[in-house]
């Protein structure tokens, strides 16, 4: 097993490879302190240090540390295959939607896996004697093999550096351009305030130039004008060897043909060529919010991809409602050009502001001007302004407005949604005391809900539409019910008979294991059983805490069936490998827990919801994270894709009620409230409010909402009612809400 017949140099790099790594993995992935996973990559990890170091040095006892490596790590192998394989399945058979999009992950963190483990052990193994000892006579060819894949991954290297420094192009213009720079536009700023239209313009600017070819400054303007005799909003390039002259130039621009409202100063920093990159790799190579595109000399600004939804065509996850990546064929389209690929097509990164009639120049990024003081004032304005949203987006029938374009102004109800318009509905109810707009919205939709009810004895299910041949499902009926009894502390008792029945459905739908069936026939009242809808279970348990807790007639087995459930959901549910690493969306189970507080403690409930905000924790950025200002408070898997504002503010749901549960545990909450302060911090910075939405269209209200992210402007109705709860329930706990309960 030692001496000149073992590798030396290449056993010791590619050992340390596989320590780093395993030590990382043992380090990072699990969210616990001590897991089976971090035992085994720990040990792992130690065993290839101790082989690289050995190897180094050339010691005989070389050949011993890489055997024990390599049977760890087929042991380490066979229980990655049982973790990974065996989770994906489960959560496969668990869920509808979602569950495949997690088997298919668990497959490629598998392969991940066998790259690995498989190689080096199986070679280890063969090189000390073979699983039984025998000798090997092939080294020679395992060092050729070995060689060949180090000159394959050294290829990758040199190829993915040299795709990352292609095309560069920094300009003859400082990136350093500040408000005080262009101050002489501002002063040409016309003073009277006229309502103008929206200052949004959806065309491709022209340039005398390609700037990507420019030596000099290149400055684009977006303003309105007098064009045909009326107001319209335009955009033009301005072009000079220097920057100051470019900025004389568009002083006298502005001078002349500046109407009204705001004007949009973006200056060109920094252009690059794309990479043929093809459309995996395309999906993320131009980067959302920073930069934008031209094809020679027609551009379209970073605002504008933003503005025209240009960052959501690659790919489309509808399990994980997710939809990613730019492609060149929509690049091409928008800017008008012929169709290829994104060779050709140049990136360009600006620094943007805007100037305002009162002389004022803002920087301005992601059509966003800054933080905002996370102040009671301050907080209370957003969720009025996130009120008044949802209030003026509210159809006759009671139903929210499902989707708006803030652009455009379209809205579509093609998707509509009962269980977003039920949570929507309580969100309205809880934050009542923020607007007089928030009852009255609410009683609408309720009465709306409660005409969605088909009725089979004592049982009530919510079906949509109205009267419709069809099945309740569990989260249609369980959010609704759970709206209900919500809403009934501001509402009165009116829907009183309309809760019992939906929630005695409830508790009907429940197994015996404590979980729920799916759905219900109200034709002919039998439950449905299948698999579990995502979300809907930790729903039905808050209907039966909330209903537990109320004043209205109730079963005898209601507790039995409350404990039941939070047996099931705190044990056998997510009793498996992948716990000790992710959880999926269980935001309602914490609700359920915190409104369980004064009526059902479940010790074991309670610290599910803790060790599962435990983990998304992690997911929090952090200013020392490395991410963008912007995007700090955001929960994100990484700085590839942006952050969808939604799941930021569900968690700040879900964490505003582990403060609660922990206060009620007597635990420290000073870093939760810190990681609270920072996802209100960035909500607050992400909203549309009066003072960034000169943009925005004028035929419907788009004030007080948010969109999907920095990359999709696309507005749906559960994205404003998350936020505005995030917002109520985190500034409580903070306390910057004074007498909010």
């Amino acid at each position: 097993m030692s001496g000149p017949r073992l590798p030396r140099a290449s056993l010791a790099v590619l050992s340390l490879v596989h320590a780093l790594a395993f030590g990382a993995a043992a380090a990072l992935l699990p969210w616990p302190a001590f897991t089976v996973f971090a035992l085994l990559a720990g040990l792992l990890a130690l065993l290839h240090l101790a082989t690289a170091v050995l190897a180094a040095i050339g010691a005989p006892a070389r050949g011993i540390a890489w055997r024990a490596a390599s049977l760890l790590a087929l042991g380490f192998f066979a229980y990655f295959t049982y973790a990974t394989l065996g989770s994906g399945l489960y959560v496969n058979l668990l869920y509808d939607g979602v569950g495949s999009a997690i088997l298919a992950a668990a497959i490629a963190a598998w392969c991940v896996g066998v790259l690995f483990t498989l190689p080096l052990a199986l070679w280890g193994i063969a090189a000390t004697g073979g699983l039984l000892r025998f000798r090997s006579k092939r080294e020679r060819e395992h060092k050729a093999m070995l060689s060949a894949g180090i000159i394959v991954l050294a290829g990758f290297g040199v190829a993915a550096t040299a795709n990352g420094a292609r095309g560069q192009r920094p300009l003859g213009v400082s990136t350093t351009v500040e408000e005080s720079d262009l101050q002489p536009l501002a002063a040409v700023a016309p003073k009277r305030k006229m309502a103008g239209p929206q200052t949004f313009v959806p065309t491709p600017a022209s340039c005398e130039k390609p700037p990507a070819q420019h030596r000099g400054a290149t400055i684009f303007l977006s303003f309105v004008a007098i064009e045909g005799g009326s107001p319209e909003p335009i955009i033009t390039c301005i072009q000079r060897p220097e920057l100051e002259a470019a900025i004389t130039a568009a002083q006298e621009e502005l001078a002349t043909r500046w109407d009204r409202g705001v004007a949009t100063v973006d200056v060109v920093v920094r252009t690059r060529a794309l990479p043929e990159a093809g459309p995996l790799l395309g999906s993320v190579v131009v980067r959302p919010g920073f930069e934008g595109a031209c094809d020679r000399t027609k551009c379209l600004l970073p605002w504008q991809l933003f503005g025209l939804d240009a960052f959501t065509e690659a790919a489309n996850v509808a399990a994980l409602q997710a939809e990613l990546g730019v492609t060149a064929a929509s690049l091409r389209k928008r800017l008008g050009v012929a169709a290829g690929g994104f060779k050709g097509i140049d990136a360009l990164e600006t620094r943007t502001f805007w100037l305002r009639g009162d002389g004022n120049v803002e920087a301005v990024r992601h059509l966003r001007t800054g933080p905002r003081t996370l102040s009671e004032k301050e907080l209370r304005a957003g969720i009025a302004d996130a009120i008044g949203y949802v209030a003026a987006n509210q159809e006759p029938d009671g139903r929210f407005r499902y989707m708006v374009d803030p652009f455009t102004g379209t809205v579509s109800n093609a998707n509509f949604s009962v269980p977003r318009q039920a949570g929507t509905t309580l969100a309205l109810c809880e934050l009542a005391e923020h607007s007089k707009e928030a009852l009255p919205a609410a009683e609408k939709s309720l009465a709306m809900l409660a005409d969605l009810e088909q009725r089979k004895g004592d049982r009530g299910g919510i079906v949509h539409p109205k009267g419709a041949k069809k099945r309740a499902g569990l989260g249609p009926t369980a959010l609704s019910t759970i709206s209900f009894f919500g809403c009934r502390p501001v509402v009165g008792t009116k829907h009183d008979d309309t809760m019992v029945r939906l929630a005695t459905l409830l508790l009907a739908m429940q197994r015996d294991d404590g979980g729920f069936s799916p759905a219900w026939d109200p034709e002919t009242g039998n439950v449905i059983t299948g698999k579990d809808p995502l979300y809907a279970a930790g729903q039905a348990v808050l209907s039966l805490v909330l209903w537990e807790a109320s004043d209205l007639p109730k079963p005898d087995g209601l507790k039995d069936a409350i404990d039941r459930a939070m047996r099931y959901y705190a044990g056998p549910y997510w009793d498996i490998p992948l716990r000790d690493f992710f959880y999926l969306e269980e935001n309602w189970h914490c609700l359920a827990a915190r409104a369980a507080l004064g009526t059902h403690r479940n010790d074991a409930y309670e610290r599910f919801c803790i060790d599962y905000m435990t983990m998304k924790t992690r997911f929090i950025q952090r200013p020392e994270s490395g991410i963008d200002d912007d995007l700090v408070g955001a929960y994100a898997f990484g700085h590839v894709f942006p952050p969808h504002h939604t799941a930021t503010a569900g968690y700040g749901e879900a964490l505003a009620a582990v403060i609660d549960i922990k206060r009620a545990r007597g635990l420290d909450t000073t870093r939760d409230e810190e990681t609270m302060r920072l996802v209100v911090e960035y909500l607050l910075r992400h909203q549309w409010r009066q003072d960034n939405c000169s943009m925005c269209t004028q035929q419907v209200r788009v004030v007080g909402a948010f969109s999907e992210n920095f990359a999709s402007p696309a507005i749906r109705i559960d994205f404003v009612q998350h936020a505005m709860a995030a917002m109520h329930h985190g500034g409580t706990v903070l306390g910057v809400l004074r007498g909010s309960e």
